[in-house]
């Protein structure tokens, strides 16, 4: 892991160095603490609820859902949306214009944040893929997350539903297209039942999965977890995240090029394909599994589809509904950080290959942003909207620097749990 992604944590020393992955000399005076913070502050973990779209038939069904999460419990999600439907169910295409208007609204709107595919249409083509991707861009609509859907031929997935959208010469590629749109993340059935991502694999996050309520089925899946990961230490690539326990990494597609691919999170214990429903969300968003977030310190991208089984009125929803609002309250306490899933991709892609350091200055410190050194899309210089809620552990009149720019928008925080004072970009 490089420099710029672990945490630094120095007392009363009389020389700090550090270096990155270009080898830059950060040496510095300091008597205080300094370095970069994992989270946003103050929060110590993070989370993006992401629905897929499939159940949602009804204009009224997906406004219904949107009003009931984003006004009534009152958190950011990810939505998804179908852009082709051979049955003409809620798609953007469908040939309705409440759909047309109501899904492009919400796109730039930020409310519905990923592609679902590009839907099911059982003929889907190159020709489709370009119809979509053009309406979308005269429109302004920009995505940047991509997640299969079912069997669509235009998924991505190698191992499951072997989509075929990154084939070239099948008459369903267009990874070429999709990616030369803005798509920057990939989910292609990849889950875990972990409990936090982006942290080192531990006993006790295995240990997690089993639940004295449901003790065979957890037991097996116990089981099937210990199996991933063999099948991953010994380079099995269908379980190729489990050992490092990743939330994203750079995937290489069948047509060569490169893009991010992230895991997602469904613990339940009768497994995703059951427990994937608004009701379910009692058990993967419990007390015990956001504690066990905030303990481990890491992310979570929640798979499920709220448009299954949204029944406010049964006992198991309205479990659910309280779920809901007990993570609102980790949230408002500083606990759990939740935003949309580009929104959190986005800000771990950009922690992780985060170029900096630092210079003393008349006894002050300034921290010096150099680029964001980017695997898949290449260095750049950040413009400060890209670095919004990067935090550093840093002493009061620390000064923040893009190269030669000084960063305007800096909020000074008091100390967090760990007692250390920041500093964010706003």
């Amino acid at each position: 892991m490089c420099c710029a992604t672990r945490l630094f944590y120095f007392e009363n020393v009389n020389q700090i160095m550090c270096s990155d992955r270009n080898k830059r000399n950060r040496a510095y005076t300091s008597g205080q603490t300094l370095g970069l913070r994992k989270f946003p502050f103050p929060y110590r973990a993070a989370l993006s609820i992401t629905s897929d779209i499939d159940c949602t038939d009804t204009v009224y069904q997906h406004k219904k859902i949107q009003a009931f999460m984003n006004e009534e419990i009152g958190i950011p999600f990810t939505n998804t949306f179908f852009p082709l439907h051979d049955q003409n169910k809620l798609s953007l295409l469908s040939g309705t214009l409440q759909d047309y208007t109501v899904i492009l609204d919400h796109i730039n709107k930020g409310l519905v944040d990923a592609i679902h595919s590009f839907g099911e249409k059982k003929d889907f083509n190159r020709n489709d893929a370009q119809m979509v991707l053009d309406e979308l861009k005269k429109k302004s609509c920009r995505l940047e997350v991509w997640i299969d859907h079912a069997e669509s031929p235009s998924n991505f997935c190698k191992y499951r539903f072997y989509g075929r959208g990154d084939i070239p010469g099948n008459d369903a590629y267009h990874f070429d297209l999709t990616k030369k749109y803005g798509i920057k993340f990939i989910w292609t059935e990849r889950l875990t039942n972990i409990v936090g991502q982006g942290v080192r694999l531990s006993f006790n996050s295995i240990l997690n999965i089993y639940d004295n309520k449901h003790r065979k089925d957890s037991i097996m899946n116990l089981g099937k977890t210990l199996g991933k990961i063999a099948l991953d230490y010994f380079g099995y690539p269908k379980y190729n995240y489990f050992k490092k326990n990743r939330l994203v990494y750079v995937t290489t597609m069948r047509d060569g090029q490169k893009i991010y691919e992230f895991v997602r999170f469904n613990n339940h214990y009768k497994g995703a394909a059951i427990g994937d429903t608004f009701e379910d969300l009692e058990y993967m968003i419990s007390k015990k599994v956001l504690d066990q977030l905030i303990k481990a310190g890491g992310y979570c991208i929640v798979y499920t589809h709220l448009g299954k089984k949204f029944n406010l009125n049964s006992e198991k929803g309205r479990q659910a509904a309280a779920a809901l609002r007990g993570l609102k309250e980790e949230y408002e306490c500083g606990n759990i950080y939740l935003d949309s899933a580009s929104k959190i991709l986005n800000y771990y892609i950009r922690h992780k290959y985060l170029n900096w350091s630092v210079k003393a200055v008349n006894g002050h410190h300034n921290i010096i942003i150099h680029s964001v050194d980017d695997p898949v899309f290449g260095s750049y210089a950040p413009e400060p909207a890209q670095l919004k809620n990067i935090t550093f552990y840093a002493p009061e009149k620390t000064k923040v620097y893009i190269q030669s720019e000084e960063v305007k928008y800096i909020r000074q925080n008091p100390p967090d749990h760990t007692n250390k004072q920041s500093i964010t970009l706003i």
